[in-house]
């Protein structure tokens, strides 16, 4: 029996993600245009989280941590407020 580690099971996931997207539709690309940005130390881990605006008018976090992207949240239907007060939760919480 094999065991995969978390980074692995997470690139799997991605590619099955990529994978599915392609098969419902293709691919979308999307820009994206920073408007806020929040940063704070926890525990020696810098953290970042960048509140932007996609093309197509959704708001989203992109979560970094020791400058390495994490995640790139979308937050469809959900106001500039919402995406402000999740960046900050990132950065601010443990």
């Amino acid at each position: 029996m094999s065991y995969y580690g978390i980074d692995e099971v997470m690139d799997k996931l991605k590619d099955i993600e990529k994978k599915i997207d392609k098969l419902l539709g293709g691919e979308k690309e999307h820009t994206y245009n920073s408007h806020h940005t929040y940063q704070n130390e926890i525990a020696g881990e810098k953290r970042m989280a960048s509140v932007t605006l996609r093309n197509d008018g959704v708001w989203c976090v992109e979560k970094f941590i020791d400058g390495t992207l994490m995640e790139r949240m979308p937050l469809p239907g959900k106001a500039e407020i919402y995406a402000e007060n999740a960046a900050e939760n990132f950065v601010l919480l443990t």
